[in-house]
C-alpha cells in the first residue's frame, strides 16, 4: 500500500507526523500543498473520502479571520471552499494522509496506525 502525506513544510504537526512515520519505518512520499499539480482535484477527492468538515480547517486562525459570511459560505458551498483552500492552503487541515483508499486529516496516532 502506498502512503502519501501532504502538508505545509513549516507546520509543526506535519513535521511531527513525518517523524512519527520515520520512527516506525513507514515508507511514504511527502508533497507540500504548493507542489500538488492539481490541488483542486486532490481536495475534491479528499472531501469525497473524508468529508468537507475533516478537510477544511475551520479552527485555523486564517479561517477565523475571514468575514462571517465567507466562513458560512465555505461551510455550505464545496466548490467555493475548494477555491478558497487552493488560494490559501492554510485553510486545509494538515497533514493529509492518503494510505490506500483511506484519507485522514490532522495527526491522530491511533487513526494513522489504523490507516497504515
Amino acid at each position: 500500500m502506498s502512503v502519501h502525506v501532504y502538508g505545509i513544510p513549516s507546520c509543526t504537526t506535519v513535521r511531527k507526523s513525518l517523524k512519527w512515520l520515520d520512527s516506525r519505518n513507514v515508507a511514504y512520499e511527502y508533497t507540500p500543498f504548493a507542489k500538488v499539480p492539481d490541488l483542486a482535484a486532490a481536495l475534491r477527492t479528499w472531501i469525497d473520502s473524508a468529508g468537507q468538515d475533516r478537510v477544511m480547517n475551520a479552527r485555523a486562525a486564517t479561517f477565523r479571520a475571514l468575514p462571517q459570511p465567507e466562513q458560512e459560505r465555505m461551510k455550505s458551498d464545496v466548490d467555493f471552499a475548494i477555491a478558497r483552500m487552493v488560494a490559501d492552503p492554510r485553510l486545509i487541515k494538515r497533514p493529509v494522509l492518503v494510505a490506500g483508499t483511506t484519507v485522514a486529516t490532522g495527526f491522530d496516532e491511533a487513526e494513522w496506525r489504523e490507516a497504515i
